[in-house]
């Protein structure tokens, strides 16, 4: 890269970092605490969780298994509510599941006796129900050309590969159009290039949505969360689960993943992540 193009690339990066943090806040948790009754008595998943997540931001939610954050993640969805707290988004409190907040699991939850284009269909045709079929037709296309899928669009899930029906979960939950996507460790069960190749599907989806769309994913892979994300947050080990740190990724977008390896503010960022999780294993002398 020559002077004037990387001169260019901080600018735009510069750029990028101030809107994203003059933009209003998409989603905030406010002393947030889950607590579930169990045969031996009260558990609590998380406590004192405070977040604020502004529109257009990509934010990564990291930690050991059992940290809470897929509990954290469902007080976004309205799937699990709050034992004391509140969670807003859309400047409304969450109170159930809403067409706003889109999630895509690990697991794609897709319908086994449907074709990949009538899973869209039945989503945009249940959220968009004052659309014409045409028009709905024409959203279900789009987001299958979008994620190269045009010539399987005919199959049934059980005829896909995992990264595809993973891309099948994915242009579903953009057709629906919510302004908050929801990815609980989407890419988990996917090797290393499906999951690259996943990575780029996602960010190219996000910049058609001109970045707008606000995206938190639940991951256990650092550098995916650093790849894909402007900050991560790291939770400490449960029971009573809360944030450890904000690490803020200042990366500039687009990212290539083979550069930014080599990026110094990349290791920094890399090896923060890697003591902040791991630092009670280290082996001392």
């Amino acid at each position: 890269m020559n002077t004037s193009n990387k001169s260019l690339n901080l600018v735009d990066s510069a750029n990028d970092f101030h809107k994203i943090n003059s933009r209003e806040t998409a989603i905030s948790i406010n002393n947030v605490e889950v607590s579930f009754s169990t045969p031996k008595g009260k558990f609590t998943a998380v406590k004192d969780i405070s977040l604020d997540i502004k529109r257009g931001e990509i934010i990564s939610l990291i930690g050991h298994s059992g940290c809470g954050k897929s509990t954290l993640m469902n007080t976004i969805s309205g799937m699990v509510l709050p034992t004391s707290g509140e969670v807003i988004a859309n400047d409304k409190v969450v109170k159930g599941p809403g067409p706003d907040r889109g999630i895509v699991f690990q697991n794609y939850s897709l319908l086994p006796w449907m074709s990949v284009y009538k899973n869209i269909f039945v989503a945009v045709d249940s959220v968009f129900k004052h659309k014409s079929t045409d028009e709905k037709h024409a959203i279900v296309n789009h987001y299958i050309e979008m994620v190269n899928l045009t010539s399987h669009k005919d199959k049934l899930p059980s005829q896909l590969s995992g990264g595809m029906k993973q891309r099948v979960a994915i242009a579903r939950a953009f057709a629906i159009n919510p302004s908050i996507l929801l990815l609980d460790e989407p890419f988990g069960a996917l090797d290393a290039l499906t999951k690259g190749s996943m990575h780029i599907e996602l960010l190219k989806l996000w910049n058609l949505d001109n970045r707008n769309k606000t995206i938190v994913m639940v991951t256990h892979d650092i550098e995916e969360a650093i790849f894909l994300s402007d900050k991560v947050v790291v939770m400490n080990n449960g029971p009573a689960a809360t944030i450890k740190k904000i690490v803020d990724v200042n990366l500039e977008r687009p990212r290539n993943k083979k550069a930014i390896a080599h990026d110094p503010e990349y290791i920094r960022i890399h090896d923060e992540l890697l003591g902040l999780l791991f630092d009670k294993f280290s082996i001392e002398d």
